[in-house]
């Protein structure tokens, strides 16, 4: 990259998700000519997210249903949701230079683990819960930054 270069912040923005509901997804491409990486994903839930097996959660990969670049469970504990409120992925993870990751629980939360490829449909997926009564409604944020 040349020293004129400079990197391009994005949010992408899904409001008033329903997580109780069907899986749903979203296609992305970035800038042309750029590579990207998950820095953040943010959720502002209104409505507590409900899965008795596994909590609801937001993908970012290749495919539908893919974790490729990255992933966050949304909940304390692989079947607890989260109640009302706001979480930053980035604010509950910790790294040491590698991967920035949660594993309170398996697979809680994972950023930049891989570049989302330039010129390439990624795909961001809103998993509904499982067990019980999948619930849950959110305002759905994803950063990524752009080289």
């Amino acid at each position: 990259m040349s020293s004129y270069e400079q990197s391009l912040r994005e949010r992408r923005s899904f409001m008033a998700q329903e997580f109780g509901g069907d899986t749903q997804t979203f296609t992305i491409r970035g800038p042309k000519g750029k590579r990207g990486i998950v820095r953040d994903i943010e959720v502002e839930t209104t409505e507590a997210m409900v899965g008795t097996t596994t909590v609801p959660e937001i993908n970012v990969g290749k495919a539908a249903n893919d974790d490729s670049f990255a992933r966050f469970r949304l909940g304390t504990a692989v079947g607890a949701g989260y109640g009302a409120g706001v979480k930053r992925a980035l604010s509950l993870v910790s790294g040491n230079g590698a991967v920035p990751t949660l594993e309170d629980f398996p697979g809680h939360i994972m950023l930049e683990t891989d570049f989302l490829p330039a010129d390439t449909d990624a795909v961001i997926t809103l998993k509904e819960g499982v067990g019980g009564v999948p619930a849950g409604t959110a305002n759905v944020h994803v950063d990524i930054e752009w080289f």
